[in-house]
């Protein structure tokens, strides 16, 4: 698989170590951007929750694809429908925009209806990250493709 294949494509299957990687890779340079396009933001504002600049909005929403990508060949490898890699990162994409709008910033400022959202994608969000980075994906070939893993047993 090529690099560009690993960050744009949502076919195939990737491993755990792989899964990892690339979005370490991915928050890495999504923070350094931000930080980069939106450096204000990190100073205080007296306490206040400030939403995120164009620019680093922008910049997030441009990461968004890749990491769902990467999410979907996750998904991929443990057998489970594609569609939940899609889910994630249209989720992520509207959390970002929420941001921007000033929405789900402030857990001190939101109403009961935000809370309720907040919580929901931070279950939703925890419990792919767990699915894809600790449980081993399907042994052997499955719809998706190949193991990942059977070149490196070889």
């Amino acid at each position: 698989m090529t690099l560009s294949d690993f960050f744009w494509s949502p076919r195939g299957r990737i491993s755990r170590q792989e899964y990892w990687l690339g979005l370490l890779a991915l928050m890495a340079v999504t923070v350094v951007g931000a930080t980069v396009f939106d450096f204000d933001g990190l100073m205080s504002d007296g306490g206040k929750v400030r939403p995120p600049s164009l620019a680093s909005t922008l910049w997030s929403l441009a990461f968004a694809w890749p990491s769902t990508a990467i999410s979907i060949k996750r998904f991929n490898d443990r057998d489970w429908p594609s569609w939940l890699g899609y889910a994630l990162g249209g989720s992520m994409s509207a959390f970002v925009i929420a941001n921007y709008y000033g929405y789900l910033l402030d857990p001190d400022v939101m109403d009961p209806v935000e809370k309720l959202i907040m919580v929901a994608a931070a279950i939703g969000f925890l419990w792919a990250l767990c699915e894809n980075g600790f449980q081993k994906g399907t042994q052997g070939a499955n719809r998706y493709g190949a193991d990942p893993l059977s070149s490196v047993a070889d």
